[in-house]
């Protein structure tokens, strides 16, 4: 014989459904709780600003990172390349304009300069001989001059005398045509010695000319080839402190290396990296604080 069951009121599935139901319920209500402007937030006196609301310039701080750069920086490189001698400073010191760095030497340049100088003695020592022939030649050619000089007032004396003589029929006309003769002769060499003697002067200024201009070229090229060889001396272009100082002893520098530098003291530069968010904000005159570590 069957019997009735009794139906549960409190089941398992109506007490879960219960459960989630009354759990969303509180959800939403702490959710409008906490969201309706009701809440709170606990902050020390101390910590707290107060101030008065104004009317202004909008300020805003951009916060980057940057290195600190001396404004002024210039290379050192080898004007003339050679092997490493001596260093007379090490890097980082402190230097002085025209103060030694280091010494390079250069056998071949140093060659070329004495072959210069054996050039400029051997033409100034010719130059001394030209001149010397120079003044002899003129001598000889004053002497001439003398000469004719001499020789030309004799026939013209004669003449002049054997002129009269002629016109009061004293000499014949033989005689007086070789006084003529003779007087025209030493009148053109006394003329032609004087020309020599003129073109004499004028060659010997154009030779001195020469001479000159060829011994002032010689003494600008020793001048170059003594300039060359002292700047195998590397010294400091500026005052200011070394820097980067990259060559050591036996090291063979070429011509033009980069030596290292020097950075003026006394003025700097911030270089920083600005994120392209901000490069429209940046424009000059812009403040900037500094804080250096």
């Amino acid at each position: 014989m069957d019997r009735v069951i009794a139906k549960k009121k409190w089941t398992t599935k109506r007490i879960l459904t219960i459960t989630g139901i009354t759990a969303l319920v509180l959800l939403i209500a702490a959710s409008y709780y906490y969201t309706s402007g009701n809440s709170k937030l606990n902050v020390e006196t101390d910590r707290i600003t107060i101030s008065e609301v104004k009317k202004g310039t909008f300020q805003e701080n951009i916060p980057v990172n940057g290195v600190v750069l001396p404004r002024v920086s210039i290379y050192l490189d080898a004007i003339e390349g050679g092997r490493v001698e001596e260093k007379y400073v090490d890097d980082g010191t402190v230097m002085k304009k025209d103060e030694p760095i280091l010494r390079l030497s250069n056998n071949n340049l140093e060659l070329d300069m004495v072959t210069q100088q054996t050039n400029v003695y051997n033409l100034l020592t010719q130059m001394q001989i030209s001149s010397n022939a120079a003044q002899q030649n003129t001598v000889n050619k004053l002497n001439q001059m003398t000469d004719a000089e001499s020789q030309f007032k004799e026939a013209e004396r004669i003449y002049n005398l054997d002129k009269d003589l002629y016109a009061q029929k004293a000499i014949g006309s033989q005689e007086f045509k070789k006084a003529e003769n003779d007087y025209n002769y030493y009148l053109q060499k006394k003329k032609l010695t004087e020309q020599l003697l003129v073109q004499d002067s004028v060659s010997n200024a154009q030779q001195r000319n020469q001479e000159q201009q060829s011994f002032q070229g010689s003494q600008n090229a020793l001048t170059v080839m003594r300039k060359k060889v002292g700047d195998l001396i590397v010294r400091a272009p500026v005052d200011g402190q070394l820097t980067s100082l990259s060559a050591e002893i036996g090291q063979n520098i070429n011509q033009g290396e980069r030596l290292g530098q020097i950075d003026v003291l006394g003025a700097f530069k911030v270089r920083v990296d600005v994120d392209e968010h901000y490069i429209s904000r940046i424009f000059t005159g812009l403040k900037k604080f500094c804080f250096c570590r």
